[in-house]
């Protein structure tokens, strides 16, 4: 006899308890991480402020830090640690979450997030349209640019390496400013 398993979607997401962890549901299934350590904080941060403050500079588009529910799909709802949504893009700009693809994601590593964020979150947002995607690592103190385009290519900066994005035009990122 074959059990038939509920893919959770936005409608059972919005009711999960405020209950101080993070939640999200990929491929319908929920997941759970507790609130993020400092060091992933402060890479967070510094993105934030570097990212925002050329994007706010040439009007390019909005810089979003988690939480902020991100609906790529009914069954596929995240919070990457940071999104960026060019100006072209706006429309997917809502009162409550952001519906569809950000331009750029960004993940920082935690160890309970590892995984999930090089395996089954680089896979969805590979598949959902996101142009770029970031894996910062405050460990290594690497940045891994996954590029979904054409063609698609990774790479991969560490140490004092600098990289620039398409995504956010004449930016140009220096890891020591990260890490």
């Amino acid at each position: 006899m074959a059990t038939t398993v509920k893919k959770l979607t936005y409608s059972d997401y919005v009711n999960f308890p405020a209950d101080g962890f993070r939640h999200e549901i990929i491929e319908g299934e929920e997941f759970m991480t507790p609130a993020p350590e400092v060091p992933h904080q402060r890479v967070v941060s510094q993105l934030v402020g570097l990212l925002n403050g050329h994007s706010r500079k040439h009007r390019l588009g909005d810089v979003f830090p988690a939480p902020i529910d991100v609906v790529l799909a009914p069954e596929d709802i995240v919070q990457p640690d940071v999104i960026f949504i060019s100006a072209s893009h706006a429309g997917r700009i809502t009162q409550k979450n952001i519906q569809g693809a950000p331009d750029l994601v960004i993940e920082v590593l935690s160890p309970s997030t590892a995984s999930v964020d090089r395996g089954r979150k680089l896979a969805l947002y590979e598949r959902s349209g996101v142009v770029e995607y970031w894996i910062a690592d405050p460990v290594t103190g690497t940045m891994e640019i996954h590029e979904f385009g054409s063609p698609r290519r990774t790479r991969v900066y560490k140490d004092d390496q600098s990289f620039e994005t398409a995504v956010l035009p004449g930016l140009g990122v220096r890891l020591a400013d990260i890490f």
